[in-house]
């Protein structure tokens, strides 16, 4: 699979959903885990492409409206070399990843104007994957130490979602087209990649 095709599956197996491409047929529901609503907060995953690692991030965005619903913006970013930064704004209703609740999609590709999609998974609707509970356990990823649960879904597909990761949760997707999380945080530039301390600090300057 290329880097652009593995993008979008990324993507799509992230979200639960295949629906942002018309040629691309809806998976058998959504994952329907808790949405992680911290103001500013993102996450940052890596995945895996036959042609290398690819890179997307998840950010919380402000409340927003669409007609007589409100929600709030979710925004993802999927760094894909020949195009740049594709963004996909999803304006979520609720406090999970449904498709009832995706008030509106917003896809935004380098060069051309935005386009909206309202009730862009409203097919996939009637159709929900419930989570199987596997365990919980501890990890730490970027110097932090969270708590993740980890759950089973059919076809095969597996989740570790943490309640102290930004956006969707996730920790980390198993299945045909892993990824996982390198990163995540409130504030700052999430594509920024931070240097680890030094194990001892550097002696003061002579006067």
């Amino acid at each position: 699979m290329t880097r652009t095709g593995w993008a979008v599956v990324a993507l799509m197996l992230c979200l639960a959903v295949r629906g942002a491409h018309a040629q691309t047929p809806p998976l058998d529901g959504m994952l329907e885990l808790p949405l992680v609503v911290r103001t500013g907060g993102w996450a940052r995953y890596v995945g895996t492409s036959s042609e290398g690692p690819t890179r997307f991030v998840i950010k919380v965005g402000a409340p927003g409206r669409h007609g007589a619903r409100s929600g709030r913006w979710f925004h993802l970013q999927l760094e894909v070399p020949s195009l740049g930064l594709i963004a996909f704004d999803f304006l979520v209703e609720g406090e999970r990843f449904g498709a009832q609740g995706v008030i509106l999609l917003r896809v935004t590709v380098p060069g051309q104007p935005p386009r909206e999609h309202p009730n862009a998974f409203a097919k996939a609707a009637s159709s929900q994957r419930q989570p199987r509970f596997l365990q919980k356990s501890t990890e730490t990823i970027a110097g932090k130490t969270v708590e993740i649960m980890e759950y089973s879904f059919s076809g095969g597909l597996t989740a570790e979602w943490s309640s102290a990761v930004p956006g969707l949760g996730l920790v980390r997707m198993g299945g045909e087209n892993p990824f996982h999380l390198v990163d995540f945080g409130v504030g700052g530039d999430p594509w920024k990649e931070r240097t680890t301390p030094a194990m001892f600090p550097a002696p003061p300057p002579k006067k």
